[in-house]
C-alpha cells in the first residue's frame, strides 16, 4: 500500500492548491482569523509532503483542523499523509470526514475508493470510484483503479473501457496496458493481449510480470519459443520470479528441451519447495526423462499437498501406466475426470 500511496500523493498534491471550500458549508462560525490560520498550518503540511516529511505534514494538517474544524481539504490531506504513513484506519476516518464536510470532494470519494480496494473490493469502492468521476476528478489513474476494480470482479469488458479511458488521458500508462491486456487475455483476445503487454514493457522495460504474462499468452498460442524468450527477460529482470522460472520450465518442456525445463522447476523448488506446479511438472519431466520412481515420488507429493491437484492425477496414471500398473493409472485417470479434466476420458478407455 504504501508504494503505491507514493505514487498518487506525488500526482496528487499539485490539486489540493487550487480547491477552495464551497459556500454554505457552515463555517460562519469560525473566525477569519482561525481560518487564515488553518490555511497557513495547511499550506506547510503541503511544503512538508513535497519535502517528504510525513509527520511534520501529519502535524500541521492537524493543527489545520484545530483551527478549523471543518476544513475538507485539511481533513483529504491529512487522510493522503496516513495513508502514505499505513496508518489506513486514520486514513478512511479523514477521507470520510472529508466527504461529511464537502459531499462534492471528487478526490476523497477517489481516495476512500482506493483505500479500501485491496481490502474490500466491494461494490461500496464502485460507487465511490464512479462519484469521484462523476464530480469532474477525472484522472487518468482513477479509471485505471476503477478498471482494476472490474478486473478482480471479472467484468472483464468493463475493465477494458476504463483501461482504455485511463490511457487516451495517458498515453504512457504502462500498468493501464498490462492490465488491459489481462483482461483481453481472459476474454479469449490472445493477440490484443500480447499487443498490450508489448506496450507495457515499451513504456516500462523494467516490468518482469508484463514479459511473463506475454510469455504466457504466446504459449497459449503455440509459440513455445517466443514465450521463452519473454520468460527469460522476466527472469533477468527478476531472478527470485519463481513464477517465471516453473513458466519456462513448461515452455522448454514443450519443445522437448527436457533438461532445460528441469534445471527450470529446480530453480523454483529452491525458491519455493512446496510449490505443487512445480511438483507436478518435474515429475512430468522426468518421466520424460526416464527416472520413473522419482517422478511418483514426486507426482504422490503433489497429491499429498492438493488432494484435488486434477493435473496431477492424470500425470500420474501416465507414469503408472508406464510401470504396468494399469490399475492404478485407470484410477488416477477417474479421479483427473472426477476433478474436471475431460481428456482424462479418453485414457479411460483403456481400462475397460
Amino acid at each position: 500500500m504504501m508504494n503505491k500511496a507514493c505514487h498518487l500523493i506525488s500526482w496528487l498534491i499539485i490539486f489540493s492548491f487550487i480547491f477552495t471550500q464551497l459556500p454554505g458549508q457552515g463555517t460562519e462560525g469560525i473566525s477569519l482569523k482561525n481560518k487564515k490560520n488553518a490555511k497557513i498550518a495547511y499550506n506547510k503540511g503541503i511544503q512538508s509532503i513535497q519535502d517528504e516529511n510525513y509527520l511534520g505534514a501529519l502535524e500541521y494538517f492537524s493543527a489545520s483542523l484545530d483551527y478549523n474544524p471543518e476544513y475538507d481539504l485539511a481533513y483529504l490531506m491529512r487522510g493522503k499523509t496516513n495513508l502514505e504513513l499505513q496508518d489506513i484506519q486514520a486514513a478512511l476516518m479523514d477521507f470520510n470526514m472529508a466527504i461529511e464536510m464537502n459531499s462534492n470532494l471528487g478526490e476523497a470519494y477517489f481516495y476512500r475508493s482506493y483505500t479500501n480496494l485491496d481490502e474490500d473490493p466491494g461494490v461500496e469502492v464502485l460507487n465511490d470510484l464512479s462519484l469521484a468521476i462523476d464530480l469532474g476528478y477525472k484522472e487518468s489513474f482513477v479509471y485505471y483503479y476503477r478498471g482494476l476494480y472490474y478486473l478482480v470482479t471479472e467484468d472483464f469488458t468493463s475493465a477494458i473501457v476504463d483501461f482504455t479511458e485511463a490511457l487516451e488521458l495517458n498515453s504512457r500508462y504502462s500498468l493501464a496496458y498490462h492490465d488491459r491486456g489481462s483482461a483481453k487475455r481472459l476474454l479469449g483476445d490472445y493477440q490484443g493481449a500480447i499487443y498490450d503487454y508489448r506496450q507495457a514493457v515499451n513504456y516500462n522495460p523494467k516490468f518482469p510480470v508484463a514479459y511473463n504474462n506475454m510469455g504466457s499468452v504466446r504459449k497459449i498460442l503455440g509459440d513455445f519459443e517466443g514465450a521463452v524468450d519473454d520468460y527469460s527477460v522476466a527472469i533477468n529482470l527478476d531472478s527470485t520470479f519463481y513464477m517465471a522460472y516453473n513458466n519456462r520450465g513448461g515452455a522448454r518442456f514443450q519443445l522437448g528441451d527436457y533438461d532445460g525445463a528441469l534445471e527450470d522447476f529446480n530453480m523454483v523448488l529452491g525458491m519455493q519447495e512446496d510449490y505443487l506446479l512445480a511438483l507436478n511438472n518435474k515429475g512430468s519431466t522426468l518421466a520424460k526423462m526416464n527416472r520413473i520412481q522419482e517422478a511418483i515420488t514426486l507426482l504422490d507429493s503433489a497429491i499429498e499437498g492438493d488432494d484435488a491437484f486434477s493435473s496431477a492425477y492424470l500425470n500420474r496414471g501416465f507414469v503408472r501406466e508406464l510401470l504396468g500398473d494399469l490399475e492404478g493409472a485407470c484410477a488416477d485417470w477417474r479421479k483427473a475426470l472426477e476433478l474436471g479434466i475431460e481428456e482424462a476420458a479418453e485414457y479411460i478407455k483403456e481400462c475397460d
